[in-house]
């Protein structure tokens, strides 16, 4: 399949830019706009993977064009599996997260789930500790992903087992994974605890700065480098209910693409802005610029790639079928796509 990047073309119209105070933290706060008729309940994360997101949220994108009968609001997540808890807890309506959470999501909840549209490819990879330079030298040792079944940590599982070595949470096995938050990965590699850990940007540069490595990009094991990292999750009951809000949520996330497309400067502001909202800290202007070097942000989930999460995910146990039939309804993003004179994304 084609991969897609949204074209600096895209002139739908942005309104003012709306930026994030008092908005939704990790610690569960949110904001909703009031005046509004419809509520729409957002989880994200902050990570330059979810910089498409970041700037919808941070530049107004998703407001302006959700326009003032929707109640946007929006809650930070420090993993896509804990975006599915809350999905199912009805505390959200939508959510941008991996892959490997929107296959569970989807499997688990027996189709209630599906990706309306993609967000963001690359900006994952291993980073290990300087003595370690061969995949040899990780057994008998600890390494991280940001959760256990998270879109990470079924990569490392996976390419782990493509090496020969048996991986365990708890007991035995060649390479114990110890899943924890992002934070805590960099603490814990700073204090070399663990021997490495595969994460997504901007954790990459941050393990970077703390003397690590990269040991594998995870672009190098995909075909010309693309695969999916990030995508738009919706109930199916929201979708039905509510198919302009969706619309309008998507024309938001093209014209935050756009926005990043011609004006990086002001977009890695606004990024910044999100992050430091979420988490109480703004990155360093380098390790900002290094992470958005890895991330390319496209409306394309990238079926080829999910496929073979699906696949994966499925060899590890974390999904009962490997089947993602009905997983994907693009139809409102193919008609926004359409009236900005885009071509449309295809599931097959």
């Amino acid at each position: 399949m084609k991969f897609v990047r949204l074209r600096t073309a895209v002139t739908a119209a942005i309104g003012t830019s709306v930026l994030l105070a008092g908005s939704a933290v990790i610690s569960g706060g949110t904001t909703v706009r009031s005046h509004a008729t419809v509520p729409l309940r957002l989880g994200y994360l902050p990570n330059i993977t979810h910089a498409t997101d970041l700037i919808g949220i941070a530049g107004g994108y998703f407001q302006s064009a959700l326009g003032p009968s929707v109640a946007l609001s929006t809650t930070a997540f420090t993993a896509g599996p804990d975006v599915v808890t809350a999905l199912f807890g009805g505390q959200l309506d939508a959510g941008f997260i991996g892959p490997s959470p929107a296959l569970s999501a989807f499997t688990a909840s027996h189709g209630a789930y599906q990706i309306v549209a993609g967000a963001a490819s690359g900006g994952a990879a291993f980073v290990v500790q300087p003595e370690i330079t061969n995949v040899a030298q990780l057994k008998g040792k600890t390494i991280s992903s940001p959760q256990l079944g998270n879109t990470q940590d079924v990569s490392l599982r996976i390419w782990l087992m493509s090496k020969g070595l048996k991986t365990t949470t708890v007991g035995t096995g060649d390479v114990t994974i110890l899943p924890q938050s992002n934070a805590n990965i960099v603490t814990a590699f700073q204090a070399k605890a663990i021997a490495g850990a595969w994460v997504p940007e901007p954790n990459v540069q941050a393990l970077i700065a703390a003397d690590g490595h990269v040991l594998i990009n995870e672009a190098t094991l995909w075909p010309k480098g693309n695969f999916a990292t990030t995508v738009l999750v919706v109930a199916k009951s929201y979708v039905k209910a509510h198919p302009a809000v969706i619309k309008g949520l998507l024309q938001g996330e093209l014209n935050a693409i756009s926005h990043l497309q011609s004006n990086k400067a002001n977009a890695e502001t606004e990024i910044n802005t999100a992050i430091k909202a979420a988490t109480g800290k703004q990155l360093s202007s380098g390790i900002l610029h290094a992470a958005m070097a890895n991330v390319t942000l496209t409306y394309d989930p990238i079926v080829s790639s999910i496929t073979k999460d699906a696949q994966n995910a499925f060899k590890l146990k974390f999904l009962t079928t490997p089947s993602t039939k009905g997983l994907y309804d693009l139809s409102l993003l193919n008609e926004v796509l359409k009236k900005a004179q885009l071509k449309p994304v295809v599931t097959s």
